[in-house]
C-alpha cells in the first residue's frame, strides 16, 4: 500500500466489504439482562431517549418546553435557552449546551448535571428506570499480578524499531514503554496499566524477531492501554496490535489494543464490566481474512448495537501512517466506521452513485435495448433483472409480436432463448423468417442468409410440450453464463409443468412465479413469459392485467405487462355487389389491425400506452403506420446471392 496520499480527501482507504454471515452475526435483545448479562451504556442510552422529556424534566427542573426541546440555562437546571434537549425524532435525547460547549446522550446530561462518575450515573439511571439487570457471577477468577519488568527506557534497538515505524518518543512514553536486553536480544516492553495505574500484565516482543513474544505467566488478559482513556469517554477504539493503538494514540484518537492477536478473546472477559460504559466502540483490527473474522466475533460479543467496523487504507493503522496517512484521515476514517449490519439492511445514501449513474450514464456505458417494431419507441425499454408479462385473447397474435420485438432486440445486438412448447422449432422458424426478410416467400439463399444471421443471436429451447420449469431454468442458466444470453421466453405458462387448476394449483403458480423472478435477478437477464387471460365476454378490448388467468403472482411479480389485441375483419365483404357494404367493409379494412398496450411498468415512466398497429399479412409484421410496405430486420442483395452461390 504504499504510495498513499496524504490528505484527508486524497489518502484511499480499502472499499468497505464486511465479512458477515448468519453465524458471526445475531441481533441483541434490548431487554435488561438479556443473555445472562447486564445492560450496556448504548442500551441504557436508548431506554432513556424513549422517554427523553421525561428524563429533561428530571434533569432540568427549570427548563421548558419549546418545540421539538426541552430548553434551560444550564447543566444546574436554571431558566434559560442556552441548552437545548432534544426530546422527539430520531435524535431524541441528543443534548448540547451551547454557551459551554458541552454535549451528548442523555448519560452524559446526567453526568453532567449531578456531578456523578459514569459507574455512579449508570447505577443511578438504572434505579430510576427500574432496571434491576444484575446477574450472578461466577467465582472471581485469581491472576497473579507481574513484578514490575527489569528494563529501561527504549535507547537503543526497540527505540530504533518503534521510532522507525513512525511512532514519536512521546508516545512510547505514554504507553511506558520499556526496553530489556536478554541473551544477545533487544524486547520491547509493553506494560498492561489498568485505570488506577496498577500493572496487570506485560508482553515482551523481540523488536527483530515478531514471533518471538511472550506475556506474564498467570496474569490477566486484558486491553492494553486502559491508563490512557478518559474515565468519561463513551468513545473507544480497540485494535489488533500494540503499536497500532500508540498509532492511533498519536493521531488523537483514544485506543486500546488486545493482548493476543484477532483470534484470541479472553480479554472480554476480564474487561466486560469496563467496556459496558462505552456507547460507541470501533473495532479497527487488520483489513485480512483472520482480522475480519475476529473483528465480526469480537463485535458480536460486545454488542452489534454499539459496535462500528474501521477500515483503514493499509493492512492495519501503523502501517497507514507509515504510508503517509495524517492526523486527519485517521478522524475521518473513524467517523466513516460502519456498524456490521445484517447484509440486507443498507443506507440509501449506499446507492446514491447508482442512482447518479441512472440519471447520467457514463459517456460510453451500455443502454438498455428499446421497445422496437418498424421504429424505435423510447418510452419502453428492456432492462435486466426484470420479468415482462405479455397477455392477450387466444388468436389476437401474443407470439407473432413478440417474436418481432424479439428481432428487433437482435437488431441492438441482444442474445434469445426461446421455448415454444406449442410449436416445432422449424415450424416457429419458418415464421421468424418471414418477419426478418420481410417476405411471405423468401428465397433459398435468404433464407440461408437469415440463419446465419441468427446463429449467433437466436436459440431454441428444443422441447415440444410440456417442458420441466425447473430444467428449463437450469438450461437458461447455461446459457446466461456459456453465452451471455440476457433475453429468455417461456411461450406460454401452460406449457411447463404448473397445474393450471385443482387443488394447489394457485400455490404452484406462484412458486413458479418465484422461481422465475429469482433466477432473472441472480442473473441480470430479462424474462418474457406469454399468459392466456380468463374466459372473456367478447374480443372487443384487450384483456386488463387483473384477467391475467392463473395466480395472482404472474402479473404482481411482473415488472411489466404487455396486452395484445388484434381487430377482428372480414377477409372478404359480405356483399360485394352492395355498395354500402363495400364502402363499411373497406372502412373496417383500413382501420387499425392490432394494440400493443403497456398495462404496467414499474420502473418511472410511462403507463397505460397505448400502440396503435397496422398488420402486413404476407411478412407477419406489424407496422406503426398505415402503409403496409415490408420491412427488412436482415439485408440482402443481389450480391449476397451471387456471394452464397
Amino acid at each position: 500500500m504504499v504510495g498513499h496520499a496524504v490528505s484527508a480527501r486524497r489518502v484511499s482507504r480499502q472499499s468497505w466489504a464486511p465479512v458477515l454471515n448468519d453465524r458471526m452475526l445475531r441481533l441483541p435483545s434490548l431487554r435488561a439482562g438479556a443473555r445472562g448479562r447486564r445492560m450496556n451504556a448504548a442500551e441504557i442510552s436508548q431506554r432513556l431517549a424513549s422517554q427523553a422529556e421525561d428524563i429533561a424534566k428530571v434533569l432540568l427542573r427549570g427548563g421548558k418546553r419549546k418545540g421539538r426541546e426541552w430548553k434551560a440555562g444550564n447543566t444546574s437546571g436554571e431558566a434559560g435557552d442556552s441548552l437545548s434537549v432534544c426530546v422527539v425524532g430520531h435524535k431524541a435525547g441528543m443534548w448540547k449546551d451551547f454557551a459551554s460547549g458541552e454535549g451528548g446522550d442523555l448519560i452524559d446530561l446526567w453526568m453532567a448535571c449531578r456531578g456523578q462518575s459514569m459507574a455512579e450515573a449508570m447505577k443511578d439511571i438504572k434505579a430510576h428506570l427500574g432496571i434491576r439487570d444484575e446477574v450472578l457471577k461466577p467465582p472471581e477468577k485469581k491472576y497473579r499480578r507481574p513484578e514490575k519488568p527489569v528494563c529501561q527506557k527504549p535507547k537503543q534497538r526497540v527505540h530504533e524499531w518503534l521510532t522507525g515505524r513512525g511512532l514519536l518518543p512521546e508516545t512510547l512514553v505514554a504507553f511506558k514503554i520499556g526496553e530489556q536486553l536478554r541473551g544477545g536480544a533487544a524486547y520491547a516492553v509493553f506494560p498492561f496499566i489498568d485505570e488506577s495505574g496498577e500493572l496487570v500484565n506485560v508482553k515482551y516482543r523481540n523488536a527483530d524477531e515478531k514471533k518471538d513474544m511472550r506475556q506474564e505467566p498467570g496474569a490477566a488478559a486484558c486491553l492494553f492501554g486502559w491508563h490512557l482513556i478518559d474515565p468519561k469517554a463513551r468513545t473507544v477504539t480497540i485494535t489488533e496490535g500494540e503499536v497500532d493503538a500508540m498509532t492511533l494514540h498519536q493521531m488523537r484518537v483514544p485506543a486500546m489494543s488486545v493482548n493476543q492477536g484477532a483470534g484470541n478473546h479472553q480479554w472480554i472477559e476480564h474487561d466486560w464490566e469496563k467496556l459496558e460504559r462505552f456507547s460507541d466502540i470501533l473495532i479497527c483490527f487488520d483489513n485480512d481474512e483472520a482480522g475480519d473474522k475476529g473483528a465480526a466475533e469480537v463485535i458480536n460479543r460486545l454488542g452489534v448495537e454499539r459496535c462500528r467496523r474501521v477500515r483503514l487504507g493499509a493492512k492495519d493503522a501503523n502501517q497507514w501512517l507509515q504510508d503517509g496517512a495524517e492526523a486527519v484521515d485517521f478522524q475521518q476514517a473513524m467517523d466513516d466506521a460502519r456498524p456490521l449490519d445484517p447484509a440486507e439492511l443498507r443506507s440509501a445514501d449506499d446507492y446514491t452513485g447508482q442512482v447518479e449513474k441512472l440519471f447520467y450514464p457514463p459517456e460510453g456505458s451500455p443502454i438498455d435495448p428499446p421497445l422496437y417494431l418498424d421504429q424505435e419507441f423510447d418510452w419502453f425499454r428492456f432492462r435486466g433483472g426484470e420479468y415482462t408479462c405479455w397477455t392477450g385473447i387466444n388468436g389476437h397474435g401474443k407470439s407473432l409480436m413478440l417474436d418481432q420485438i424479439l428481432l428487433g432486440l437482435m437488431l441492438y445486438g441482444e442474445r434469445v432463448v426461446v421455448f415454444s412448447g406449442e410449436l416445432r422449432p422449424s415450424r416457429h422458424l419458418k415464421r421468424i423468417h418471414k418477419q426478418a426478410t420481410g417476405t411471405g416467400m423468401p428465397s433459398r439463399e435468404y433464407i440461408r442468409a437469415v440463419g446465419g444471421w441468427l446463429r449467433e443471436r437466436l436459440w431454441i429451447f428444443d422441447v415440444l410440450g410440456i417442458a420441466k420449469l425447473d430444467r428449463l431454468l437450469e438450461v437458461f442458466a447455461y446459457a446466461a453464463r456459456r453465452y451471455g444470453i440476457r433475453h429468455f421466453v417461456i411461450d406460454s405458462l401452460m406449457m411447463i409443468d404448473v397445474p393450471q387448476d385443482g387443488p394447489g394449483a394457485i400455490t404452484k403458480q406462484n412458486e413458479a412465479m418465484q422461481k422465475i423472478v429469482a433466477f432473472n435477478k441472480q442473473h441480470n437477464v430479462h424474462v418474457h413469459l406469454v399468459a392466456h387471460p380468463r374466459k372473456l365476454k367478447d374480443e372487443a378490448e384487450a384483456p386488463s392485467k387483473m384477467e391475467v388467468a392463473g395466480a395472482g403472482g404472474i402479473v404482481n411479480g411482473a415488472d411489466n405487462v404487455f396486452s395484445i389485441w388484434r381487430a377482428q375483419k372480414d377477409e372478404a365483404p359480405a356483399n360485394p355487389h352492395d355498395a354500402d357494404a363495400m364502402a363499411r367493409w373497406q372502412e373496417e379494412q383500413d382501420g387499425i389491425d392490432a394494440k400493443l398496450i403497456l398495462r404496467k411498468q414499474r420502473e418511472d415512466g410511462v403507463q397505460d400506452y397505448t400502440l396503435r398497429l397496422w398488420f402486413d399479412k404476407p411478412s407477419m409484421q406489424y407496422r406503426s403506420q398505415p402503409k403496409r410496405y415490408p420491412l427488412r430486420f436482415v439485408e440482402f442483395s443481389t450480391q449476397d446471392r451471387e456471394a452464397a452461390q
